[in-house]
């Protein structure tokens, strides 16, 4: 990740003016949200080892180029078991999100600039920015139910704040989806 970071940083730099854009809007009815993105996002699913064992990582991401001011756009889900949330409460959850934000920082050796705890369409969730190597990441994170939804932006430190974050971020809603 770091060198793609770095490749990344390069680019960005020698593409100062952003390119005026339409975006496009993202529906993953089977995940149960949407987003807009600069550009049509690559879907993927990695397996990942967690204490309560192998969970699906799903992540739709768009990593730009060149003409943007940010280097990735994500939106990742992940399902836990529907057994640990049975009698969560509100304090479960915020421990829940409590270890996602560790984990973000631990994970880019960054540093919390910001933890702020919000509502999502009535569930809990964190808003989050990470300083790290050469830039930051803007997190949005949503416990609904047992899945984690996870929204970040990852931005060059030359180019924190630009308005393309908050667009991304607050392009993100939770669909309804029919129930087998």
């Amino acid at each position: 990740m770091k060198k793609a970071f770095l490749v990344m940083t390069v680019l960005f730099l020698s593409f100062s003016a952003v390119n005026a854009q339409d975006w496009t809007k993202y529906k993953a009815e089977d995940l149960a949200f949407t987003a807009i993105f600069p550009q049509e996002p690559k879907r993927t699913v990695q397996k990942v080892n967690t204490a309560v064992g192998e969970l699906d990582m799903h992540m739709i991401m768009h990593a730009p180029t060149s003409g943007d001011d940010n280097a990735v756009y994500s939106v990742i889900r992940s399902d836990y078991p529907e057994e640990q949330f049975a009698d969560a409460d509100d304090d479960y959850n915020a421990n829940v999100l409590d270890g996602a934000v560790e984990g973000a920082v631990k994970n880019v050796k960054g540093k919390l600039v910001f933890d702020n705890k919000v509502k999502f369409n009535g569930y809990p969730g964190r808003s989050i920015k990470i300083k790290m190597e050469g830039g930051y990441i803007y997190i949005n994170a949503y416990l609904v139910e047992n899945s984690m939804f996870i929204t970040q932006v990852i931005c060059l430190e030359a180019k924190d704040k630009n308005t393309s974050i908050q667009r991304f971020l607050n392009s993100f809603e939770l669909i309804k989806t029919k129930q087998d």
